[in-house]
């Protein structure tokens, strides 16, 4: 039976010898490789072959390792051992990244919420890095890979991470500033105010700049919930007003009806009292279409805070009382008949 069909690797197809070393990139004096061992593949970095006998290029070499092998997070690029590698050399072994630079990344027009978290990764890990006293110094696009598994933070090369260098100041504000830049790629439209900040030298570590992004975030959370609020609290306004309009405009029926009613029954009364209904009507109407103007006129400026009720009062004292006059008049008239015949 074939071994490997079991899911697991045959002993002997193990090697501990390097192979498939294919030169990627050089930087300077730094000569980049992949190459496979144990089945998987390496990053080698050495020195480019005029580099490989110069002493300080040599103790370089083994600072940044020793700063590699120090670091242990999940969103920086491990380092594993310091080896001579035939035809390379003497290299720093260190983790295979399948993944692609942060600016080739954002070509694919990643969403916001993974551009999110890509920012987030990588605070954590400048944060760790600081909190060992240690400074990255060229924090650019290059030098951040995002996995094609999982879209996430793989810091890399700590090659002017000295703590003993004298040509860079080993401050946390110089990773801060330059952490500007990459907030810029991943946001050109959006926290431009925290960026300058960044360059300005106003957050004086991570941990800062974090609890910008933490109020930021808890803010935006919360925008729906206010806006909910506010529209509630607005409809509850609007709701309660037109129940108090319909209240009072219940109110204002009422005291027109009754007034209506007090002076159609005095026309009444004293019409009754007359022997010629039609000749009292054609005498008391001019007199009594004032004085239902007047208490009219009084009633509407009830309202005079409310526009629509105000003219709404008048219109319907004028139905209310019109149509009662004509009821009157007609009685009046149907009496007269009555009389005559």
């Amino acid at each position: 039976m074939d071994i490997s069909d079991s899911g697991f690797i045959a002993p002997h197809t193990i090697s501990t010898n390097w192979s498939d070393i294919v030169l990627f990139q050089q930087r300077n004096h730094n000569m980049l490789y992949h190459a496979k061992r144990y089945g998987k593949y390496f990053v080698l970095k050495g020195l480019s072959a005029d580099c490989q006998s110069i002493t300080e290029y040599l103790f370089l070499q083994e600072k940044e390792f020793a700063f590699g092998i120090s670091l242990s997070h999940p969103h920086i690029a491990e380092t594993y051992s310091l080896e001579n590698v035939e035809g390379c050399g003497r290299c720093i072994v260190m983790e295979y990244v399948d993944g692609t630079t942060l600016a080739e990344w954002l070509t694919t027009n990643p969403s916001k919420a993974a551009r999110q978290r890509v920012m987030m990764q990588l605070l954590d890990a400048l944060e760790y890095i600081h909190s060992l006293q240690l400074v990255h110094h060229d924090l650019k696009s290059s030098n951040i890979l995002i996995t094609r598994n999982g879209q996430n933070v793989k810091l890399i090369d700590f090659g002017l991470s000295n703590t003993d260098s004298t040509s860079y100041n080993n401050n946390s504000t110089t990773d801060i500033q330059l952490f500007a830049n990459i907030l810029t790629l991943l946001f050109p439209n959006r926290y431009r105010s925290i960026a300058r900040a960044c360059l300005q030298g106003t957050y004086a570590n991570i941990a800062a700049l974090k609890q910008v992004f933490h109020r930021r975030q808890t803010w935006q959370k919360s925008v729906p919930y206010i806006v909910s609020a506010i529209c509630l609290i607005l409809c509850a306004i609007l709701l309660s007003q037109r129940i108090g309009s319909k209240i009072r405009e219940q109110q204002m029926l009422k005291t027109i009806n009754y007034h209506v009613n007090q002076e159609i029954s005095q026309l009444q009364h004293a019409a009754d009292t007359c022997s010629t209904y039609l000749v009292f009507a054609q005498e008391n109407y001019p007199t009594l279409w004032e004085k239902s103007a007047l208490v009219r006129d009084s009633i509407a400026d009830l309202y005079a805070d409310d526009p629509a009720l105000h003219v709404q009062c008048i219109e319907t004292w004028s139905l209310i009382f019109g149509e009662r006059l004509m009821e009157l008049d007609n009685q009046i008239k149907q009496d007269k008949q009555n009389t005559t015949n």
